[in-house]
């Protein structure tokens, strides 16, 4: 689906900025069921982990309640591997198919058990030993997938970066959860960004948040229909498409990269079947008489599993013009409003991290 901001657009000057909102609902008979996954569950085994939060159970055993919970919303061809990473790392549990349950809720229950010493932190030698267990198993029709959780700093920061951006080219993605207190945000979100993945947090003052994060990360995963979905934008001559960002379900910016004059391609990772995803196009437009044009097309196209490219075919992008300004579609200027929000709280935070009390 697509909206412009406006109902119609008045340029008084040689251009004027505007804005689309482009809906994507996948849930086309291309993905006729739920990828099999092929899942790296990464660790943290250090020291910190026995640490409580008032609560009365550690932040270790919070974590393997909540893995122990989320393993149940797999299916029987999925298969995961289990790496524990603390001064060391060790792969505590090679590829296992799911179906083996009672084997592999042993192995998380038993993860403080093995030949890992807890004084220390080194994520990159665990991100390390995951990528080699799933590069076994990877393969058309498996979404490849790392779950890292950590909650604290970590020796290797820059290898760890290196891995992400490594592992992101090979499609392997990430997604990385901080617990605790003094884990290391700019890292995780970097982490994540750079393997095309997401990043979340544990709230230590909540008992059952562990739980819910698992079960929902597990579920998001086990509902995945499309692959390396991407965005192509071809914009007629004289448009100008400046930036692309998601609104739905977070707010972040995307790489388009412009692979021939007027044609960009955002990456749009992988998307789960029947969860839409919503993207602002920031736009230039020229003067134009009145009347409707149009002004790019979207095609999208997306990988169903098949190891096979397949398209939505293109579809346009109209604007009309008018004398006078159209009124104001409340959808697209309720997401606007959002990212200029998410755009100044950046900003504050910045501002914030580098003693600016000026700029904050």
């Amino acid at each position: 689906e697509r909206m412009m901001y406006r109902s119609s657009i008045a340029v008084a000057g040689e251009s004027a900025a505007s804005y689309a909102l482009i809906k994507l609902i996948p849930s086309g008979t291309g993905a006729s069921k739920p990828l099999d996954l092929n899942l790296a569950l990464v660790l943290d085994v250090s020291g910190s982990m026995y640490e409580e939060d008032g609560t009365g159970i550690s932040r270790l055993k919070r974590i393997q309640d909540a893995a122990v919970a989320a393993i149940d919303k797999f299916k029987g061809d999925d298969t995961i591997s289990i790496v524990a990473f603390a001064h060391n790392a060790q792969v505590v549990l090679p590829p296992t198919s799911i179906s083996d349950k009672d084997k592999i809720e042993d192995v998380i229950r038993k993860i403080d058990m093995f030949d890992v010493d807890p004084g220390g932190t080194a994520m990159d030698e665990g991100i390390k030993l995951a990528i080699g267990e799933v590069e076994q198993l990877a393969g058309t029709g498996k979404l490849t997938q790392l779950v890292v959780l950590t909650d604290g700093e970590t020796s290797g920061e820059t290898t760890c970066r290196q891995l992400a951006e490594q592992a992101g080219q090979k499609k392997i993605r990430f997604n990385v959860i901080g617990v605790g207190t003094e884990w290391n945000q700019s890292l995780i979100k970097d982490l994540a960004k750079l393997a095309g993945g997401e990043w979340g947090y544990i709230d230590v003052n909540d008992a059952s948040a562990a739980e819910r994060v698992f079960v929902h990360q597990f579920e998001a995963l086990a509902a995945t229909g499309f692959l390396n979905v991407e965005m192509h934008l071809r914009a007629m001559k004289d448009i100008k498409i400046k930036r692309v960002r998601m609104v739905v379900p977070e707010i972040k910016e995307l790489a388009a990269n412009e692979v021939e004059e007027r044609h960009l391609v955002a990456n749009l990772g992988t998307l789960e079947r029947d969860k839409p995803t919503r993207y602002i196009l920031d736009l230039s437009l020229p003067k134009r008489p009145d009347g409707k044009f149009r002004i790019a097309d979207i095609e999208i196209t997306f990988d169903p599993g098949t190891g096979k490219r397949e398209t939505t075919g293109a579809y346009p992008l109209e604007v009309s013009y008018s004398a006078q300004q159209g009124y104001v579609n409340a959808e697209v200027a309720r997401h606007i409003d959002e990212v200029q929000i998410f755009e100044l709280n950046k900003n504050l935070q910045q501002a914030i991290a580098t003693n600016n009390q000026q700029e904050a």
